[in-house]
């Protein structure tokens, strides 16, 4: 009789044991299938992220490409009829057109320009990179270059500045200003206006300015809400003649 319990009860466990195993087989399968469905979740989502993090590196470029390529596009082909159009800062030199925030200091070495390094950020070397990010002050973060072999006894500064702080070399940095600070316009210019220019026939052609400084400076301005300065034309006179001019333009 005890050797049949025994032998029962040996027979249950073994029944017990395959069916725990069983079980145990059905929630390892489904364990597994919930991780695997975990994981792959997870990669996807790292690679979501990735290439998020990726897109977010490129953005900065990409977005200064972008807006290079919109603004070449806009950038005028003639003159405009206003002598101060805030809407076409452009002249010509050496019979090409150049464009103010699209025309770049390469652009001026190709149309044979000589250019020399007039303050610290300007370099000889145009390869070297201007990290600095224009701040949105002349003087202070631009790369001003001297125009040099100019005729008409003129003396012109030409101001480039790196708008988003990204890695840009100096020859690819963006025409934000030029200064004709002395003499006449040279012969291999061309403006809108010329150096016989007077104050009635400026009003007279693009409006009274927006502000003036009595008689001898005219100034056609807009406010950048970015920098929280103005850019524009300023004209100054002196003995009824155009004596300089200077013309900027600020990122936005």
């Amino acid at each position: 009789m005890k050797k049949h319990t025994r032998t029962a009860a040996f027979a249950l466990a073994l029944c017990i044991c395959a069916v725990s195993a069983a079980g145990c087989g059905d929630k390892k399968t489904s364990d597994n299938s919930s991780y695997d469905k975990a994981e792959k979740t997870t990669t996807a989502a790292v690679t979501e992220e990735a290439a998020t993090e990726a897109a977010e590196g490129t953005t900065t470029e990409a977005a200064t490409e972008a807006t290079t390529e919109a603004a070449t596009e806009a950038a005028p082909t003639e003159f405009s009829d206003k002598y101060a159009d805030l809407d076409n800062r452009c002249f010509k030199y050496n019979g090409k057109m150049f464009t103010l925030g699209v025309s770049t200091l390469q652009d001026f070495i190709d149309a044979g320009a000589e250019l020399k390094p007039n303050n610290n950020t300007a370099k000889d070397n145009f390869d070297l990179n201007l990290k600095r990010r224009f701040n949105g002050q002349y003087g202070y973060s631009d790369a001003e270059y001297r125009m040099k072999g100019l005729d008409n006894e003129a003396k012109i500064d030409l101001s480039f500045i790196n708008p988003d702080g990204s890695e840009m070399k100096l020859r690819d940095c963006i025409l934000g200003r030029i200064n004709l600070w002395s003499g006449n316009i040279p012969n291999n210019f061309v403006f809108a206006f010329d150096d016989s220019l007077t104050q009635d026939a400026l009003i007279a052609n693009s409006g009274e300015p927006t502000y003036k400084d009595g008689n001898s400076e005219y100034n056609y301005m807009e406010v950048s809400e970015k920098y929280n300065d103005e850019s524009g034309y300023c004209f100054k006179f002196g003995n009824e003649t155009l004596e300089s001019f200077e013309i900027t333009w600020l990122p936005e």
